[in-house]
């Protein structure tokens, strides 16, 4: 198995059971986002596994025992948002990486759509204005 096939497994398998907010399988927006993002396959296991750490029961050091790149490990790090870090920070820490800022603005697009949703609620709106404030951020980083 590659490892971006192993990324996919590893991903689909943490993620069982469990569903967005729409209520459709979370798996799903893994994959969109991998496939949103493009790029080689290095850019495409940090895509899908973006949500990995700061979702389910893996850790970073999961990640390296299975013997994912530096670039992988570097770009999940980034991607994950710690308990207690205000989401600004985050968004501004993560955008010194390439990698994760084009995972993060391809993962603020999908989540950002209206029709992944079952309605929409005052709280909502304030996500969707967060998200839109912290994708303008990362377009325009330099």
């Amino acid at each position: 198995m590659s490892d971006l096939g192993k990324a996919i497994s590893i991903t689909t398998a943490a993620f069982e059971g469990k569903t967005d907010r729409g209520g459709v399988p979370y798996i799903l927006h893994c994959l969109h986002v991998m496939n949103a993002v493009g790029g080689d396959d290095e850019l495409k296991m940090i895509a899908v596994m973006h949500d990995l750490i700061e979702d389910t029961d893996w850790t970073i050091e999961d990640i390296e025992k299975e013997g994912f790149s530096d670039r992988v490990v570097g770009g999940l790090i980034l991607m994950t948002h710690e308990d207690g870090v205000p989401y600004e920070d985050y968004v501004k820490r993560l955008a010194i990486g390439e990698d994760a800022r084009k995972v993060k603005m391809a993962d603020l697009r999908h989540n950002s759509d209206i029709h992944r949703m079952k309605g929409l609620r005052d709280k909502d709106f304030d996500r969707l204005k967060k998200y839109h404030h912290a994708y303008s951020y990362l377009r325009d980083y330099k």
